[in-house]
């Protein structure tokens, strides 16, 4: 990398490594942030709340120099850096403030890997998600709060409760 930039990157992991991956870098003092959602998983004889991760297989990481780059490179569970044109791409700090606001209310998400036509596109301006720049779409019959990530070529998807409707301001 012969010129860097300080910005948020995404990393590609083993399966269900990213936990560990996320784990290692914090031990570097190197900035991440694995998107955790809450899934209930039923067994024989129990039914049990995790926190799995909201994009299996991917971490974000947020390098500021050359050597968090070259650390990074050799943790274990790690496998690359998603990468087009041959460049490690960027991941605004937009679309992870997006994911940090949708992650941190009690609702519940849903990962979607269709195309989803444009919706009107608002910012939230009041409660608990305040900030988020997002778009309102009708999806299989119900209002939804959409936020397209790119580099994944994923949308998150949460209902968007009543209270929502007709406050948010078109941006």
């Amino acid at each position: 990398m012969t010129q860097f930039h300080p910005s948020w990157y995404l990393i590609y992991t083993r399966s269900k490594q990213e936990k560990k991956v996320a784990e290692q870098l914090s031990r570097y003092n190197i900035g991440n942030y694995l998107p955790l959602k809450r899934e209930k998983r039923k067994w024989k004889d129990r039914l049990k709340t995790l926190e799995v991760p909201l994009f299996p297989s991917y971490v974000f990481v947020f390098l500021e120099d050359s050597w968090q780059y070259t650390v990074s490179l050799q943790l274990e569970g790690m496998c690359y850096y998603v990468k087009f044109d041959n460049k490690i791409t960027h991941v605004s700090q937009q679309e992870i403030d997006n994911i940090r606001l949708l992650t941190s209310v009690n609702g519940e998400l849903d990962v979607s890997y269709e195309h989803i036509r444009p919706g009107k596109k608002y910012l939230i301006q009041e409660g608990p998600l305040s900030g988020l720049s997002c778009e309102i779409v009708d999806f299989k019959g119900h209002h939804k709060f959409l936020v397209r990530i790119e580099i994944l070529q994923r949308a998150i998807l949460m209902d968007v409760p009543a209270i929502y409707i007709g406050e948010a301001i078109l941006e």
